[in-house]
């Protein structure tokens, strides 16, 4: 081996252990807490235990929403943060199980986590109005929302709170989400990656 190909393979060695010095990605579905969605024709029922979480909307009014609620204090602990500033990017992967109608859907932020079990479309929660960003869904399979302001978003407000990612089609989508209880294993999965260590 020349000197000079040693002096290059050293250097290729030496900026990818300082690029990985400075980034970590983690990932993982443990911190889903609680997820289900709500149906304005079923105002008072409750769909936490359901396999799929369901969007959808008529006209662009929504008439499905999925809540999905995340534990902040367990991200933040596991990816050694300690502000918003430090998160380089974020991902939310869900599964398609069922599209009826393909479309879009967005991704809405909110700042506290309601009980799977507990959240109804009659009283429920205000979520932020701003789009975090949108996918269009048209045929089933995984898909991947940029979900990286609604991580800062979470981390800035509140450390010890869960919050929420919430799914609302436009349109006239409707779409079927594998949710923590998808039998299949399929369940949303959160990955984030740090700038620094």
């Amino acid at each position: 081996m020349s000197y000079k190909f040693k002096s290059a393979f050293c250097m290729a060695c030496a900026l990818l252990l300082v690029g990985t010095a400075f980034a970590m990605t983690w990932s993982s579905e443990k911190i889903l807490v609680g997820d289900s969605y709500i149906d304005k024709g079923a105002e008072d029922m409750n769909f936490g235990s359901e396999e799929i979480l369901w969007v959808s909307s008529e006209e662009d009014e929504p008439l499905r929403e999925s809540w999905l609620v995340f534990d902040t204090f367990s991200m933040i602990d596991a990816i050694k943060i300690k502000s918003s500033d430090e998160v380089g990017s974020a991902t939310l992967r869900v599964y398609a199980n069922e599209v009826e109608n393909p479309g879009e859907v967005e991704l809405h932020f909110y700042n506290q986590g309601p009980l799977e079990d507990s959240i109804e479309w009659d009283g429920k929660p205000d979520y932020d109005g701003d789009v975090e960003a949108s996918i269009d869904v048209d045929d089933e399979g995984w898909y991947e929302i940029d979900a990286t302001s609604l991580v800062k978003k979470a981390i800035a407000e509140c450390k010890d709170c869960p919050f929420s990612a919430v799914l609302v089609a436009k349109g006239d989508a409707s779409v079927g989400f594998a949710s923590k209880e998808d039998s299949e294993g399929n369940v949303p999965v959160l990955k984030v990656t740090t700038l620094t260590v």
